[in-house]
């Protein structure tokens, strides 16, 4: 099955056949006024035929056709046959060839194409006079001129292709980007709620396995724990699993994202696992950016599931310190930190702790204690995310 031919390819087609006809029937009108030439009329329509023809590969081969279409008019005139209308074919092959961007080339073939149109013009008696050497050269000049403007813009158009198909992909770059931060965001924060809270179910409900025998009543408060802190972890994930909604099933709006107005809720869950926590908190508590006032929850909800999960601390203590540029956040337990000439171990909660803080410009350290156990300590801007 014959391929189909492309769009530029039939506009060439028919492009040539409209200068072949055109050129034939002007070149008829001529010859009716006419002397014969030294060939018959039809080997002279012939020869314009062939001439048009070269221009279906004025794209692919434009210098090449241009010289083969100006060789072409030069053959025609040297049989001294009707003039006028042969120099069509030729005029489209050096416009062709100039917005293709051939423009020295051209220029060449042209200058050499004029002198010699002269020289057999003059050879048969037929040299232009002073109106026709005007016109002959004004109509090489909008040829040369056509044809750059017609370069220009087609060199314009693709460059504004270029760019913005280089936008278009910097555009998807940038969404890859902001979803891949988007899903790293959300599986720290799924991490923070979801291992706090497991792990404060998971040593009450060790704490009611135990006493479940010999002390119903602390079994049972144990178990009111984990009531407790089931139904919390419920309702944050609820929470984060609606980001992409603006209202819960019933219409309300959904819960702000915590902040250091809920460290009570932490500190209270901690003491709830057998872990004394003490809270140092400023006296004067300045409305933080919700990036920087979430990550002090979280850091401080890390850092107690670390304690809780893994120190073996009886105690810690949690310090807040707001100044007019930082938010310095501690937690600090007494615990058994890292032995001695031991490489420290981030985990999960380490690395989101650092990611977090890194995200909005802060500082973040973690290791052993002086003495005994371990500290985290963040310093967040207190008011680049607020810009």
């Amino acid at each position: 099955m014959p391929r189909a031919l492309s769009r530029d390819a039939a506009i060439d087609l028919l492009l040539a056949a409209t200068v072949a006809a055109v050129t034939v029937g002007g070149t008829a009108v001529i010859a009716w006024s006419s002397t014969p030439g030294r060939l018959p009329d039809w080997a002279g329509y012939l020869i314009l035929v062939g001439m048009s023809a070269l221009l279906v590969a004025r794209r692919t081969a434009p210098a090449l056709t241009m010289v083969a279409v100006l060789a072409g008019s030069l053959f025609y005139q040297v049989f001294n046959l009707p003039g006028g209308a042969f120099t069509i074919p030729p005029a489209v092959a050096l416009f062709s060839a100039v917005s293709a961007g051939r423009r020295i080339v051209s220029v060449a073939a042209m200058v050499a194409w004029t002198l010699a149109t002269f020289l057999l013009g003059g050879l048969w008696g037929r040299a232009p006079d002073v109106q026709g050497t005007v016109w002959l050269a004004t109509w090489m000049a909008v040829i040369l001129v056509g044809g750059e403007v017609t370069r220009a813009r087609r060199e314009r158009l693709r460059a504004e292709r270029e760019e913005a198909a280089q936008a278009e992909r910097a555009r998807e770059e940038e969404a890859r980007r902001r979803v891949t931060e988007e899903r790293l965001r959300i599986a720290r924060e799924l991490h923070d709620v979801l291992a706090h809270s497991i792990s404060v179910i998971n040593l009450q409900a060790g704490v009611s396995e135990h006493l479940i025998d010999r002390d119903p009543q602390q079994a049972r408060a144990a178990l009111g724990a984990i009531r407790q802190a089931s139904k919390e972890v419920l309702v944050e994930l609820r929470s984060m699993l609606g980001v992409l909604r603006a209202v819960d099933d019933d219409g309300r709006p959904l819960a702000p994202a915590p902040g250091m107005d809920r460290l009570h809720e932490l500190v209270e869950r901690a003491r709830d696992a057998r872990l004394e926590v003490s809270v140092t908190l400023p006296e004067e508590r300045p409305e933080l950016p919700g990036g920087v006032d979430l990550a002090v929850y979280r850091i401080v909800q890390e850092s107690l599931t670390n304690v809780i999960r893994h120190a073996g601390a009886s105690r810690a203590h949690v310090t807040i310190g707001i100044t007019d540029r930082d938010v310095l956040v501690e937690v600090a337990d007494d615990g058994a930190g890292v032995p001695a000439g031991a490489p420290l171990r981030e985990g999960n909660g380490l690395v989101g702790m650092r990611e977090r803080v890194m995200a909005i410009g802060g500082e973040f350290t973690a290791g052993p204690a002086e003495g005994k156990g371990f500290r985290v300590q963040a310093r967040l801007p207190a008011r680049s995310a607020a810009a």
